[in-house]
């Protein structure tokens, strides 16, 4: 079942210059490294799924009328090259759909074809979406300055869920030149079974909608502090991480699948673990066609287990450049690099310091260990909470996806595909 839709050579015919800047080199020198550590993690992730062995497994989340779809987590350490490392994880699985078609070879062999056209080819292009908006009211625009803090005409302000995929570089399997994906391609990820053949890897960013960590310290019903988390990710992706198989293990006729590796963000960041700040980290999304026409999605997420949660600088001058550039709307941080080097080199920008778990420690030792035991107030609940966040995130995008899925009759038949799915942009 050869894919019959191809992007070869389309970025390849657009010669796009480099012009690096110090973020994007600092970025790619350490794309070589943060693949093979994903790689790596990754291959333990799939000897401890084969058995089934799971370190300190928990059950994670619960979905009403929806008994087939679980997850659960763990914390463990992964023997790595490197030396020894604490993980945490978690791993969901969700039924995707049974398509209307009769139990017969020729109906589950189309079935498969139409899936891995959508997984390998077009998915990482519509995973993000929107929830039904209320049409905007002019009157939001034409109301007096002064007011319109106080309006409650519905705005034009979508809220968009899921995760996106932008693609920025590419290395070449051919040459093992970086190349620039121009503009235009930047939302249309490749096809990935070309990765291995035309792309050595595919470097992307990822934002994240609607992400928020929320702290409570006195009980979900009292006062909670919400931190909005208007991050992204940078992730690599080469052939290691595509799943491209026919009959796999008894009772699965085929499973196709795609993941990534992450990539630290070399800028500096208030968040000393989330988005932007995990690597070495995987991601897997697979899916699995049953021998009884079933489609069953089953992800896996992997990371290095969290030291601290946010890397708050104590140098003054850290937080000075930080207002500048917010009152500037970005035009410091363009235009002022030189005076930001000297600020990072001085001796108080190293002095950074995370209020949270040594906070936790404090109230835990402060109470001989109940606020864990009786109140979930631990390191351990706070890792818990953000692993549910990270499942949540992942059950959305699933289900965002599945209406995509269904409203194409045909994705091996390119002349029909909506052309948000082949451009990546959605009006």
């Amino acid at each position: 079942m050869a894919s019959e839709q191809s992007d070869q050579g389309l970025c390849e015919s657009a010669e796009v210059p480099l012009n690096l800047s110090e973020h994007e080199s600092q970025l790619l020198a350490r794309v070589d490294n943060a693949l093979a550590g994903g790689v790596e993690l990754r291959n333990w992730w799939l000897e401890r799924d084969a058995t089934d062995s799971y370190p300190n497994r928990y059950e994670e989340g619960f979905v009403f009328n929806r008994p087939e779809d679980h997850s659960f987590g763990f914390i463990g350490t992964a023997p790595l090259s490197r030396g020894p490392l604490r993980v945490n994880g978690n791993i969901q699985q969700m039924f995707y759909d049974a398509p209307k078609t009769p139990n017969s070879r020729q109906a589950t062999d189309w079935v498969c074809a139409q899936l891995r056209e959508f997984i390998l080819h077009y998915f990482m292009r519509i995973s993000d979406y929107r929830l039904p908006e209320e049409v905007p009211d002019r009157r939001a625009r034409e109301a007096l300055p002064f007011l319109r803090p106080f309006c409650q005409c519905p705005k034009n302000d979508p809220q968009i869920e899921g995760f996106g995929f932008t693609q920025l570089f590419y290395k070449s399997a051919a040459t093992g030149e970086i190349g620039r994906f121009p503009p235009e391609r930047q939302k249309a990820i490749v096809n990935l079974l070309e990765l291995g053949e035309v792309y050595d890897w595919i470097l992307l960013q990822n934002p994240i909608f609607n992400f928020d960590l929320k702290i409570a310290p006195l009980g979900p019903n009292g006062p909670q502090f919400v931190l909005p988390l208007n991050e992204f990710n940078y992730l690599v992706i080469s052939r290691d991480f595509v799943v491209d198989e026919q009959h796999p293990e008894p009772g699965v006729l085929a499973k196709y699948g795609l993941g990534y590796a992450f990539v630290r963000n070399p800028s500096p960041s208030i968040f000393a673990y989330g988005p932007g700040q995990l690597e070495p980290t995987f991601e897997q999304l697979n899916w699995k066609i049953m021998d009884d026409g079933r489609i069953i999605s089953r992800f896996a997420f992997v990371a290095q287990e969290p030291t601290g949660l946010l890397n708050i600088s104590l140098d003054p001058l850290q937080w000075g450049w930080r207002l500048a550039d917010a009152a500037t709307f970005g035009a410091a941080a363009a235009n002022l690099q030189p005076l930001k080097r000297m600020i990072d080199m001085t001796p108080m920008s190293r002095l950074k310091v995370d209020p949270v778990f040594p906070a936790v420690r404090l109230l835990n030792l402060l109470t001989a260990g109940q606020a864990g035991k009786q109140l979930c107030i631990s390191r351990l609940d706070i890792i818990k909470g953000l692993l549910f966040v990270h499942f949540l995130q992942h059950y959305q995008m699933v289900v965002g996806s599945l209406q995509t899925w269904r409203q194409v009759r045909d994705w091996l038949d390119r002349e029909s595909l909506p052309e948000f799915v082949i451009t990546g942009k959605s009006g």
